[in-house]
C-alpha cells in the first residue's frame, strides 16, 4: 500500500466535531512603581518578582521619572505614593498627569499620608486604589490584582481610612457649589481659602486654621489663581474685593 493509501486510510475529522483553537497566552501586566525611597522601590520590586502575572516595566523616585518611564513603556498598573520628598501636592499632580496622559491606567496610591483632603484630592481625580503604607504584603499584592481585575480598593482602617473618604466625596459631588465668582465656580474649600487670604494669613497659618498640609494650601491657591486667571496672590484678593465677595 502506498503512503498516499495510507493517509486516505486515516479515519477523517468529522465536520460536526469543532477542533478547540489554541489558548491565548494571557499577557503579563506591567507595573511601574513610583516612590521617594530606594528601599520601597525595592521591597515591592521583590514582591512581585516570582508574581507570574505581573512584569515591573520600571521604577522612578521622581514624578519626572515617573512620567519618562511611562511614555517609553505604557503600564498597566501604577503603584504611587504621593509623597515624593516635595510634600504631596507633586504626587497629586503627577497622579493626575498619569490618568491623563495613559488611558486605561490603574493608579494605586501606597502612602502614609493621612491628610484628609490630599486623600480627597485624590479620590476626586479618579485614583482606584488608597492603601497605607504598613500594610501587610499580602494586601498590597491583593489590592494589585484587584485593581488589574477593575475592582477599586480603599483602605478602612485607622482614623485617617480612605474608604469614608470615598463616600464623602460622593456626598461632595451632589453638594451645590457655595459660590460663582468671575465667571468661576469656587468650591467650599477654594472660598474659606480666599477669605483667609483676604484677612492676610500665610499659606502656614491657613494649614493650622484649617487643618490641612501647607502644600495643599498651596493647591487651592493655584487653583484659584487658574480660575480667576490672575497670575499672582494679590489679585486673588483684589479681584474678590472687586466682586464685593470679601
Amino acid at each position: 500500500m502506498t503512503t498516499d493509501a495510507v493517509l486516505d486510510a486515516r479515519t477523517p475529522v468529522p465536520d460536526s466535531v469543532a477542533v478547540p483553537p489554541a489558548p491565548l497566552a494571557q499577557r503579563t501586566a506591567r507595573l511601574l512603581i513610583v516612590d521617594g525611597e530606594a528601599i520601597v522601590r525595592f521591597g515591592l520590586r521583590q514582591l512581585f518578582a516570582s508574581d507570574p502575572d505581573l512584569s515591573v516595566v520600571g521604577e522612578a523616585a521622581t514624578p519626572r521619572d515617573a512620567l519618562v518611564v511611562a511614555d517609553r513603556c505604557p503600564p498597566d498598573l501604577v503603584i504611587l505614593d504621593i509623597e515624593l520628598g516635595r510634600g504631596d501636592a507633586a504626587g497629586v499632580e503627577l497622579a493626575r498627569m498619569l490618568l491623563e496622559r495613559h488611558r486605561g491606567v490603574r493608579v494605586l496610591v501606597l502612602t502614609s499620608c493621612r491628610d484628609r483632603e490630599v486623600m480627597m484630592r485624590t479620590v476626586r481625580l479618579g485614583v482606584h486604589g488608597y492603601v497605607r503604607k504598613g500594610a501587610e504584603t499580602a494586601d498590597i499584592s491583593r489590592a494589585v490584582h484587584a485593581l488589574l481585575r477593575g475592582e477599586s480598593v480603599f483602605d478602612s482602617r485607622g482614623a485617617a481610612g480612605a474608604a469614608p473618604i470615598v463616600t464623602d466625596v460622593l456626598r461632595d459631588e451632589d453638594r451645590p457649589v457655595m459660590r460663582s465668582f468671575g465667571g468661576a465656580m469656587l468650591t467650599e474649600r477654594e472660598n474659606q481659602v480666599l477669605r483667609l487670604l483676604a484677612v492676610g494669613m500665610s499659606n502656614r497659618e491657613i494649614g493650622r486654621r484649617l487643618v490641612i498640609s501647607e502644600a495643599t494650601v498651596k493647591f487651592h491657591v493655584r487653583n484659584l489663581r487658574d480660575k480667576l486667571e490672575v497670575r499672582r496672590r494679590t489679585e486673588i484678593v483684589y479681584t474678590a474685593t472687586r466682586q464685593g465677595i470679601v
